[in-house]
């Protein structure tokens, strides 16, 4: 049998990261989650697309009066005295979405730990370009809106849509770089801090200072619950619904609270992994041992004590940050964002509504901060970036960061998620949804079409 001993020994060159090829398994563990996030995130926009074209079928049929049911109807939530009334729109858009949110503030800390946004001379690229991409946006918007009560949609075109725009540059298939991929991924991510920030800051309701303060509470015992070792999901789990709860009352989005408890999810693994292999092959050989020994089943609570550690190892060798995301990323990307597009998209277009909404200001204003102000912006910017020394990724270059640029403005959901933060009035609403799928459809189509011309003649 292995000595007690050596097994130790072993353990703690796992805790310490000893080996020198830690390295290796540190970049495996940021390149492999980014390409399956945007494989998925590719998936959940063709599936994003799907829903939004049968909502705008069901809002504009016979139909209309069960996808209106559908979008109103009450849930209850209750536990006690305690309860939560809202309709299915409150409950996709106020709670569900949390968990969208949830992903994004981790990936945001992935590109900033170990990606696109860690490389000191690449992050002014996307930056920049990030930046103007949303700040010209933003100015056309203010431009053209003519009426007064519509500027309090200002921040609409600021967003990107990563699922929608991966899924479009993948209709390119192996002519778009794998650099000009990450570069879109990590645009959309900056641009996704720049919303959650004009969120949090300029469409929250009236604070509740207690309400806060007792988030900011549970999210200390969270954080100190992890330091010293805590690691059940249910456990977190539990007082991110009670910090949710909290947080909804508080005036400040809940949106926001999931980006919060992304940034504060372990991206580091509490076992090192390139020592797991030994330590399993240990356990392994001690547990084949007894139970070849165990003629009278006396070691049958050792080597199920074995099993136990080795499956509790195996399961901390991977970061918390991959393993929650593995298990909610299908749910928001085919779940969650399909169905808060088609709750959200379901535009009435009767009576000539349609025609009314391409004579407003307001869906000029958004169509054309997306689909000109965006590939402006981001051009301008990284035309910036690269004056104060920053250099491309592989494979990138002006022609096609502005075809990207194009792509960019498809800005659907969380265009979406601030139009109904923004406006009550169901005139707005409507004007501003239709300029946000004009823009969407065109930045799909001229996007491709630009990107293809370029690297086609890049290839030739």
């Amino acid at each position: 049998m292995p000595n007690n001993l050596d097994f130790i020994d072993d353990f703690f060159d796992m805790l310490t990261f000893k080996d020198q090829a830690t390295r290796k398994a540190r970049l495996s563990k940021i390149t492999k989650p980014v390409q399956q996030f945007i494989s998925t995130e590719i998936s959940s926009g063709i599936i994003v697309i799907t829903a939004v074209f049968f909502a705008l079928l069901m809002a504009n049929s016979p139909l209309s009066h069960f996808y209106h049911d559908f979008v109103h109807l009450k849930i209850n939530f209750s536990f006690g005295n305690f309860s939560i009334l809202g309709d299915v729109h409150y409950w996709i858009n106020d709670a569900a979405m949390v968990i969208f949110f949830f992903l994004v503030g981790i990936e945001i800390k992935r590109e900033v730990l170990g990606g696109e946004l860690s490389d000191k001379k690449s992050i002014p690229i996307p930056i920049f370009g990030a930046i103007g991409g949303m700040v010209v946006p933003v100015l056309i918007f203010l431009l053209l809106v003519n009426e007064p009560n519509a500027r309090s949609g200002w921040a609409i075109p600021m967003a990107t849509d990563i699922a929608i725009g991966l899924g479009a540059i993948a209709l390119l298939g192996k002519l778009i770089p794998s650099g000009l991929k990450v570069m879109l991924l990590a645009i959309a991510i900056v641009d996704d801090i720049g919303s959650i920030l004009v969120i949090a800051i300029f469409y929250s309701e009236t604070i509740s200072v207690i309400s806060l303060m007792v988030v900011a509470i549970l999210l200390g015992l969270m954080f100190l619950s992890n330091y010293v070792g805590i690691r059940s999901l249910v456990f977190y789990f539990s007082l991110g619904i009670l910090a949710w709860i909290f947080a909804n009352n508080s005036g400040v989005h809940p949106t926001i609270l999931g980006v919060i408890l992304g940034f504060m999810t372990p991206w580091k693994p509490w076992y090192a992994p390139i020592s797991f292999p030994k330590i399993a092959d240990k356990l392994l050989q001690r547990f084949k041992s007894n139970l070849e020994d165990d003629t009278n089943n006396s070691h049958h609570q050792e080597y199920e004590q074995d099993l136990l550690t080795l499956s509790t190892m195996a399961s901390e060798t991977v970061s918390p940050l991959q393993r929650i995301e593995k298990i909610l990323l299908p749910w928001s990307a085919f779940l969650i964002v399909p169905i808060f597009a088609f709750v959200n998209a379901g535009i009435d277009l009767s009576d000539g509504a349609f025609s009314q909404s391409i004579n407003s200001s307001l869906t000029l204003a958004i169509a054309v901060g997306l689909f000109v102000g965006k590939p402006l912006g981001i051009v301008m910017g990284v035309w910036i970036a690269t004056k104060f020394g920053a250099r491309f990724p592989r494979g990138v270059n002006f022609s096609n960061i502005f075809g990207m640029g194009i792509i960019a403005g498809i800005g659907f959901t969380v265009a979406l998620f601030i139009t109904e933060l923004a406006y009550v009035d169901e005139i707005f609403l409507r004007d501003a949804k239709i300029g946000i799928l004009i823009a969407s459809f065109f930045a799909a189509i001229f996007g491709n079409l630009v990107l293809k011309i370029v690297q086609s003649k890049k290839i030739k």
